[in-house]
């Protein structure tokens, strides 16, 4: 049958075709890089399933189940709109910002990257070092889930992670102490920015709103929050919803060694 359908099409319009699959699978892959490490590409499995589901009951004969389903992909696209609208929303200023260069992923610059181990030891000496003059900190490390939401509530700062620099600006009374930093695999991106408070209630009483805000963020997404205090000059952890606390240089360092995970992002 293929062989026919080929037969039969002439070489333009087979062209024409396959031009067009491409086209459908480059805008896809363009689509899938650009929500990850997002809630996005959390939204785009759910519909999946979803969809998954419903053509499983419509084919088993599930009228019941398959009309239900229908109705959840029928309204779950307004559901979306509305749910999801600041991350529509930075999607569409994203694309029109995007340049040709970066649709085609070329690079004419040599951007070095700061390695892993780098970055590790700038946040480890640096929260070691307000730890013993009992500077609070709150510092944040992304990873697979995107934080441009709580990155727009803070000051841009778009810089190397330096041990330096992560002190000067938790300094008290400088303009960017109060609020978290954000930290991806090269760069602080933001300092000064709103974290969620948790609800959780069971957490001690001697916890201030610093560390309800570390366990707030750890709630919502993957990242992992550390936080100095001020009062007592230890330092906490907080990750997927559970807060440790009293870490030591070394234990710190192997924490974040295992538990943050690099991964290799398109330069943009």
């Amino acid at each position: 049958m293929i062989a026919e359908y080929l037969s039969g099409v002439s070489t333009l319009t087979l062209i024409i075709h396959l031009l067009d699959i491409l086209l459908v699978w480059f805008l896809v892959y363009k689509l899938l890089s650009l929500l990850k490490g997002t809630r996005g590409m959390q939204l785009v499995k759910g519909i999946l399933i979803v969809i998954g589901l419903k053509i499983f009951f419509n084919f088993i004969g599930f009228r019941t189940m398959t009309y239900i389903f229908e109705q959840a992909v029928t309204w779950g696209v307004l559901g979306i709109m509305i749910i999801f609208q600041p991350e529509l929303r930075r999607a569409l200023e994203y694309i029109g910002r995007v340049q040709l260069s970066n649709i085609f992923n070329i690079n004419y610059k040599d951007v070095e990257k700061d390695s892993t181990e780098h970055i590790i030891k700038a946040v480890v000496d640096s929260s070691r070092h307000m730890a013993r003059r009992r500077i609070g900190a709150l510092i944040v490390l992304e990873n697979n889930t995107g934080l441009d939401e709580y990155v727009e509530s803070g000051i841009t700062v778009n810089a190397e992670v330096t041990n330096e620099l992560i002190i000067n600006i938790f300094i008290p009374n400088t303009p960017l102490h109060d609020g978290a930093m954000i930290i991806d695999e090269n760069k602080i991106r933001a300092a000064s920015c709103v974290l969620p408070l948790s609800d959780n209630r069971s957490i001690a009483s001697s916890y201030g709103t610093r560390h309800r805000a570390a366990l707030g963020l750890s709630e919502v997404t993957d990242a992992i929050i550390i936080a100095v205090s001020e009062e007592t000059g230890k330092i906490s952890v907080c990750q997927n919803g559970i807060l440790t606390s009293d870490y030591s240089t070394d234990e710190l360092t192997d924490y974040l060694t295992k538990n943050w995970k690099q991964q290799e992002k398109i330069i943009k």
